[in-house]
């Protein structure tokens, strides 16, 4: 016991090692802290393109997205806590041990005839104990069992947010980068428009100069070439937004200009409407995870019950105690300076009497949370429905609407060039070219606005099924 000689380092020593412990997991989760994301700082490089007018692949701006992100970083961070959280609830088939040192000091001793506290002067006595504690749980009737298996379920419902946040993710890159070719394509058509005026402009000028036509056409053909240099501008800052756009949805600051690649031609049958609808209730990610809440809901509940029922557990402890200076009239067979061993073990058994009605509305508050669940899944499911009709009709409308353009675009260019000739041969105004230009540029931007509307809409449906993120 030559250990025992000093039990106040003893009780210093369980402090310091304490603080130790607790400062070294401070530390590590400050470190962590600082790293953004909790992810090493290499993995935080930019690997979108850097300079302007880089080429960027549709599937390679998904994988971007993949990495940086904030939606997904913070799903992945979720699933973590949820993991966590289920670990937290399994601790309780473990034993709990727990260390404690203490001291203590007073004058209270009994006096030996009456066994009461004595009136007379008492020396003060001090005595030091330190030792382990260890509680096992043995069985609670279900309690912790369906705690874990709810937080089991809140784990894989959080797994299912990320395939639910990587879906979005997924859907939001396809979609701008549509949106950019569409720009992109209204910026063409914008500068061959300006070309084709700069042209008209300059061969009215030279007639004009000899006498062959009038200054008004000149007038006329110089606003028209004015307003197409106007809506070549637009076009510039649109494509610039929609770049910006398609930066913000990988999580990236990228550059403002891209070189794009065309997008996968999209199918032209998708099936009934009906098996379109029953595969987005079946592989919505959104609605799986649902579907594991209302189990963790469930599980809560049964959990909630079983806080009424008792729990049966065990005590074991273990220690030493020392007596500094102990009178020897105040415990039997004690002098100063004496350390004894000592232990104890037990089991309890505890049922709720009353709890001030803590059981019986944490079993309401479960049993409503399950209702809401079940209404969310419900409501969900109805929203899923109208994403899929929406997208479907998008579809089929701008496939039909497709074909209508193309017819328009050809009637258009005919109509330009035969007001070309008449004007040229002195039979149409210029007011007639001017009319047939601006319904041959209506007529493009009406084409190409169907053809992307086609794309957009088949990334809707892919996502709104629930297949788009399967393909990554």
């Amino acid at each position: 016991m030559a250990t025992m000689r000093n039990p106040r380092s003893l009780v210093i020593g369980f402090l310091l090692a304490a603080l130790i412990g607790s400062a070294g997991s401070t530390w590590a989760a400050v470190s962590q802290e600082n790293s953004p994301g909790g992810q090493p700082p290499q993995e935080l490089e930019r690997d979108a393109p850097i300079s302007k007018g880089a080429f960027l692949g549709y599937e390679t701006a998904i994988q971007i997205s993949f990495k940086h992100h904030p939606l997904l970083r913070k799903a992945q961070k979720a699933a973590l806590v949820a993991e966590a959280v289920t670990d937290q609830a399994k601790s309780r088939y473990y034993p709990e041990l727990n260390a404690y040192a203490l001291q203590t000091g007073g004058t209270i001793r009994p006096l030996s005839v009456f066994n009461i506290a004595g009136a007379q002067n008492k020396p003060t006595s001090y005595v030091e104990s330190a030792g382990v504690r260890a509680d096992q749980l043995i069985y609670d009737f279900g309690q912790t069992t369906h705690k874990v298996l709810a937080e089991q379920a809140g784990q894989e419902a959080a797994e299912k947010d990320i395939l639910a946040k990587k879906a979005s993710v997924i859907f939001r890159v396809q979609q701008t980068y549509i949106h950019c070719l569409r720009q992109k394509r209204l910026r063409e058509i914008a500068e061959a428009t300006v070309r084709e005026r700069g042209v008209l402009r300059d061969q009215i000028a030279s007639l004009h100069k000899h006498q062959l036509k009038s200054k008004l056409d000149l007038d006329l053909i110089s606003v028209e070439l004015k307003n197409a240099e106007v809506q070549l501008l637009q076009a510039k800052n649109e494509l610039l937004a929609a770049f910006a756009a398609l930066n913000n949805a990988m999580g990236v600051r990228g550059v403002e200009d891209y070189t794009l690649e065309d997008v996968p031609t999209a199918m032209t049958s998708w099936g009934t409407l009906e098996s379109l609808i029953q595969q987005g209730l079946k592989d919505r990610p959104e609605l799986m995870g649902v579907a594991d809440r209302i189990r963790q809901a469930e599980e809560q509940l049964n959990s909630a019950k079983a806080l009424a029922l008792p729990t049966i557990s065990a005590l074991g402890t273990y220690g030493v105690i020392h007596f500094s200076d102990a009178p020897t009239n105040q415990y039997a067979g004690s002098h100063p300076g004496q350390t004894n061993l000592w232990w104890g073990a037990g089991v309890t058994i505890s049922t709720p009497l009353f709890t001030g009605f803590f059981i019986e509305n944490h079993v309401a508050g479960a049993r409503e949370n399950k209702y809401k669940m079940d209404q969310r899944k419900a409501d969900l499911s109805n929203k899923i429905t109208l994403e899929v009709t929406d997208a479907y009709l998008t579809v089929q409308t701008a496939q039909q609407q497709v074909k209508v353009e193309e017819r328009e675009v050809e009637a258009a260019r005919s109509a330009l060039t035969l007001a070309k000739e008449r004007y040229r041969l002195g039979l149409a105004s210029i007011v007639d070219i001017t009319t047939a230009t601006t319904a041959f540029l209506l007529a493009q931007v009406m084409l190409s606005e169907a053809q992307y509307a086609v794309q957009a809409g088949a990334v809707a449906l892919t996502y709104a099924t629930g297949k788009g993120y399967l393909q990554f």
